[in-house]
C-alpha cells in the first residue's frame, strides 16, 4: 500500500507460501499478490516493460525482508495451495550425535503417516487430518549438501550438519517435533525404531511428552511451483541481498571461528587434566550437550502422554469451538 501497488489487503487476492513459527527462518518465502500493472493489450507479453517490482518493493522493506524475483500467473493462482513441494533445512553441530541411526530413523518417516504424534495437534483451530507424505528426508553434512563432495575428513564434534525434508505440506511444528526425537535417537537415549512406534497411532493414540527442537536453526529453504522458468530475477536486487548477507556472515564467523578456537584451547587443557587422573568437581562444560547427566532417562513411550484426538475433538465440539478443517498446506 506504501508503494501504491495495491488498494487494500482484502482486495489484493493475496497469499504466502509458509505459514513459518514465530523465530523460524524463510530463505525462500513466496507470496502471490494482484499488483498494479503498466502493460496493456498492446505490449502484455513483453515484461521487460513491466514496473520494478523489486526495487519498488524493497525501498520500503527492511533489511531482512527482501524481494529478489517475480513472475506473472494465472488469475486464481495462489503461492499457498499450488506449491507442489516445500523443502525445509535445519541446522546443527554434530556434538557426539550418531548421525547414521538419525538417518535410519528417517527412513521411517518416508511415505504417507499420521504424524499426530510428531506435530502440535491444532485441534481448537479445527484440524483434525493429521495425515502427510514426506517425499524426501536425510542428514549429512553441511559441505556435503553443497558442494556433493564431502568435506568432512578433519571432522569434530563442532562440524555442521543440515537434515532436509521434502513434503507438499507439513502440520504444526512437526519438523521442529521431529528433530526433537531424532536428537533423542542420535543421542543413542531411543532407538530408530521409536518413529515406528510414534507413527503405530492405532496402538499409540496419546502422544508422549517430550520437547521439540529449537526454532532458530529451522529454515523455509525452497519452494517449488510448475512455473519455475518463468522467474525475473532483479540482479541489483540479489547483489544487495548477497553483499549484507556476506557481511553478516563475515561478522558472525569470525565470532564463531574465535570461541571455536577457545574451546578446542580448553579441551586440550581438559583431556590434559583428565590424562593425569586429577579430580576437579566441575569440569569443562560440553556446549553442545545441554542435557543434565544426573537426571535419570526416561524412555519416551513410557512418559506422560497427552489427551488422544478423539478426546480433544470431544472436549471442542462439547464447547462449540470446532469447525472442522481440511486445510494441509504449510
Amino acid at each position: 500500500m506504501k508503494t501504491c501497488l495495491i488498494k487494500s489487503r482484502e482486495e489484493s487476492n493475496y497469499h504466502r507460501c509458509g505459514r513459518t513459527d514465530k523465530g523460524v527462518s524463510s530463505f525462500s518465502q513466496v507470496i502471490s499478490i494482484d499488483l498494479r500493472s503498466k502493460l496493456n493489450e498492446d505490449n502484455k507479453n513483453n515484461l521487460n516493460d513491466e514496473l520494478n517490482y523489486c526495487q519498488t518493493l524493497n525501498r520500503v522493506l527492511p533489511e531482512n525482508i527482501q524481494c529478489v524475483g517475480w513472475m506473472p500467473v494465472e488469475e486464481g493462482f495462489s503461492a499457498r495451495f499450488d506449491c507442489k513441494h516445500r523443502v525445509y533445512k535445519y541446522f546443527f553441530p554434530k556434538g557426539s550425535l550418531n548421525i547414521q541411526k538419525m538417518n535410519e530413523a528417517c527412513e521411517y518417516l518416508l511415505g504417507p503417516h499420521d504424524f499426530r504424534n510428531l506435530c502440535k495437534m491444532d485441534v481448537a483451530n479445527g484440524v483434525t487430518e493429521f495425515i502427510r507424505s514426506i517425499e524426501h528426508i536425510h542428514v549429512q553434512p553441511f559441505e556435503k549438501n553443497r558442494d556433493n563432495e564431502s568435506k568432512c575428513s578433519q571432522e569434530t564434534e563442532y562440524s555442521m550438519y543440515v537434515f532436509t525434508v521434502q513434503s507438499k505440506g507439513f502440520l504444526w511444528h512437526q519438523i521442529r517435533c521431529i528433530m526433537g526425537v531424532l536428537f533423542l535417537i542420535g543421542e543413542e537415549k531411543e532407538s530408530p525404531e521409536v518413529i515406528k512406534e510414534l507413527l503405530d497411532v492405532q496402538k499409540n493414540t496419546r502422544k508422549p511428552d517430550y520437547n521439540m527442537a529449537c526454532e532458530t536453526p529451522l529454515n523455509l529453504f525452497h519452494c517449488e511451483y510448475d512455473h519455475e522458468n518463468q522467474w525475473h530475477y532483479d540482479l541489483t536486487a540479489l547483489q544487495a541481498v548477497i553483499k549484507v548477507l556476506q557481511g553478516q556472515w563475515t561478522v558472525a564467523n569470525v565470532k564463531s571461528t574465535m570461541m571455536k578456537a577457545m574451546l578446542f584451547e580448553l579441551g586440550d587443557i581438559q583431556s590434559q587434566l583428565e590424562s593425569n587422573n586429577v579430580e576437579h568437581a566441575n569440569k569443562f562444560a560440553n556446549v553442545l550437550n545441554q542435557d543434565n547427566k544426573t537426571k535419570r532417562y526416561v524412555p519416551l513411550m513410557n512418559r506422560p502422554k497427552c489427551d488422544s484426538l478423539e478426546v480433544k475433538v470431544e472436549h471442542y465440539l462439547k464447547r462449540r469451538k470446532l469447525e472442522i478443517k481440511t486445510d494441509n498446506n504449510k
